[in-house]
């Protein structure tokens, strides 16, 4: 029969590899036919737009898991958790949530947190964002500085960027910054694209495959 919190988690994760694979096919054809007219705009570009897809992915991942945990759904590989309503039906969840929260707003852990504490015990498998906040609020950052022109996202973003690499480089650009940057001072290790979007993918694991040890 069809798990369907693990189903959630594949299709999150597969999003995962699909934006992995377009990053890196993306800088391989750049570095490959600069002089063919394949600009660095264009690499910009097209790295800013999987962000905002995974984004998006990760916004609906997070409403999909939360309903069938409503609805009394366990993932194979992790425990039941307890709710505190009985929804008949997708909608009838989702109502339920907006009776909370009028605007569900799934990038506010918060918000998410409000939810989780009215609707499952210890606030289920959704506790875990607490641990999870400093990543998921610096990926936030750098969404909002590609979808939004506000001073607010702009001025959010290049605090984010002085506090990873210690200063704030001339132009710098969320596409710049996730592809340009590292993690670390070693050659192995992942630029902020490849550890954003791994930190995203383990994290979809983590809230579906959940186990009561795990919590904090």
């Amino acid at each position: 029969m069809p798990n369907i919190l693990d189903d959630h988690l594949a299709d999150f994760r597969a999003m995962c590899d699909w934006a992995l694979k377009l990053y890196f096919d993306t800088v391989s054809l750049f570095n490959e036919n600069q002089v063919n007219g394949f600009t660095a705009d264009m690499k910009y570009m097209i790295i800013e737009n999987i962000i905002l897809n995974v984004c998006s992915s990760w916004e609906k991942f997070l409403e999909n898991i939360f309903i069938a945990y409503m609805q009394g759904k366990q993932s194979e590989n992790g425990i039941a958790i307890r709710a505190y309503v009985s929804p008949t039906s997708d909608e009838h969840a989702y109502n339920l949530i907006k009776n909370v929260t009028t605007y569900p707003d799934w990038t506010d852990i918060a918000k998410i947190m409000i939810n989780a504490e009215n609707f499952f015990e210890n606030g289920g498998s959704f506790k875990l964002l607490h641990t999870l906040k400093g990543d998921l609020n610096a990926i936030k950052k750098i969404r909002n500085a590609i979808a939004h022109t506000s001073k607010r996202a702009r001025e959010d973003f290049e605090n984010l960027v002085r506090g990873k690499i210690g200063h704030l480089p001339n132009d710098i650009t969320p596409a710049k910054f996730v592809s340009e940057y590292k993690t670390g001072s070693r050659r192995a290790d992942p630029t902020f694209f490849e550890y954003y979007i791994n930190f995203l993918k383990d994290s979809a694991s983590m809230l579906v495959e959940y186990k009561a040890d795990a919590g904090v």
